[in-house]
């Protein structure tokens, strides 16, 4: 018998052991104990980083992990997960810093989504029972809307009580603000702001459900209110939930803006900079935006049905390695392939890919020509992007003058890519198949 770890084939099991992991815990615990699981993270600690965090947190990890970026410097000294990693990782490789907040944001992340399925799909159950579809959309949408609370407002300021002498400056401000968030959402497709803002809404109603449990007319005494509560992010107003109350809010408005005082929430002035928080810097964004332009599919978070969930596959801004369902053939159960292709796709606006499609001569002649008459429905845009995307991920590579391997005879028909990483790595499989 050999010792656990003294062979190659021993680091490949105890490779894939730790990536199959489901939680940081678990792969904290497993690497503690044993020399062998140890030995294994250190030699391969990014591949295994970044296959427990798509475990746990799921297709939309990438958004997840912007907002767990921007909370890192917030960990709490003490936090030691006992392993190290001094790679300089960059784009959607996880790092022991973005851990904590990872595993912070996504708890509250999945207590948001079973209370959304209780109340808009399934009474019968307190745990989520959304499709994987549209659970990721409501995921993809709160960690946006986390995101966009951390960001705005800019400035604390705007959580101060205006008066008439702050006007002039505080057009100013207004002005800037605005403008700065419709840039951010501004990068969203139309889907995915009509989901942003069915979960915002969601979250307003609970907020209201909160007033009016605890009976403080807090809506009724401030016309902000709302904003005011929204603003602070989705963690808040669960906290509110859960306690029945608003003294989560208070504490961190009385935290953002020192000079409040026990009657800030009754006082009527307005907080210009709060006032229509999301829902005005939205509504502006669509309004410069042409809402029938095919590229920006409506959809909302729910499907109306789940039997076909299939033809109501939507398209984000960006290709989530969740959307690696759409490459061709075997390739999205390529794990070679694929960790290369997502570094690519999440970077990468798909408006951009939709037009290097038709300018670069990428369109097959199955496929229309674009015109100004041409219209395409949500189901034939998924099948647009199957029938291409592999053929735009080849053309980048060779763009950026990557070494291209030779073409596997199967191409993306190819099964044995799946299962045997060295085929993978040896061969091309974006290509057509000539068998």
């Amino acid at each position: 018998m050999q010792k656990l770890g003294a062979s190659p084939i021993h680091a490949d099991i105890l490779l894939c052991i730790l990536c199959a992991l489901p939680t940081f815990e678990a792969l904290f615990a497993t690497v503690r104990a044993s020399k062998a699981f140890h030995a294994t993270y250190v030699q391969h600690g990014k591949r295994v980083l970044n296959s427990v965090a798509f475990n746990y947190v799921g297709p939309a990890l990438p958004l997840a992990l912007q907002v767990a970026r921007y909370d890192s410097h917030l960990s709490p000294e003490g936090f030691n997960t006992g392993l190290s990693d001094n790679d300089h990782n960059t784009g959607l490789q996880v790092e022991i810093k973005d851990v904590y907040p990872l595993v912070n944001n996504e708890k509250v992340v999945a207590e948001w989504e079973n209370l959304f399925s209780f109340r808009k799909k399934d009474m019968r159950h307190e745990t989520s029972q959304l499709t994987s579809l549209e659970s990721w959309q409501f995921r993809k949408a709160m960690h946006r809307l986390m995101l966009y609370t951390r960001l705005f407002p800019t400035d604390e300021y705007a959580y101060c009580i205006t008066s008439n002498s702050d006007c002039v400056d505080l057009t100013t401000k207004l002005e800037k603000e605005l403008l700065t968030r419709q840039e951010f959402l501004s990068d969203c497709f139309t889907n995915e702001l009509d989901q942003l803002r069915e979960v915002a809404t969601f979250a307003l109603e609970i907020i209201r459900w909160v007033d009016n449990v605890d009976s403080s007319d807090m809506i009724a005494s401030n016309r902000d209110f709302t904003d005011i509560a929204l603003s602070v992010g989705p963690a808040v107003i669960l906290e509110c939930y859960k306690t029945l109350g608003f003294e989560p809010l208070t504490e961190t408005i009385n935290k953002l803006c020192t000079d409040t005082t026990p009657d800030y929430f009754e006082d009527k002035s307005s907080r210009p900079l709060l006032a229509g928080y999301l829902f005005k810097s939205v509504s502006a964004v669509l309004e410069n935006r042409d809402a029938n332009d095919h590229r920006y599919v409506r959809s909302v978070v729910l499907n109306p049905t789940s039997g076909d969930s299939g033809a109501k596959l939507t398209l984000g801004t960006y290709l989530f390695p969740s959307l690696s369902m759409f490459m061709k053939g075997e390739l999205h159960r390529n794990p070679v392939e694929i960790k290369h292709v997502e570094a690519l796709l999440v970077k990468t606006p798909f408006k951009e890919i939709y037009e290097d499609i038709y300018s670069k001569n990428l369109k097959l002649p199955a496929w229309h020509d674009r015109n100004d008459d041409y219209w395409i429905c949500q189901a034939c845009l998924t099948q647009f992007v199957k029938d291409h995307l592999h053929l735009w991920v080849i053309m980048k590579r060779k763009e950026a003058k990557e070494r291209i391997a030779n073409d596997c005879w199967y191409g993306y028909n190819c099964r044995t890519q799946v299962h045997k990483s060295n085929h993978a790595q040896q061969l091309n499989h974006l290509c057509e198949p000539t068998r």
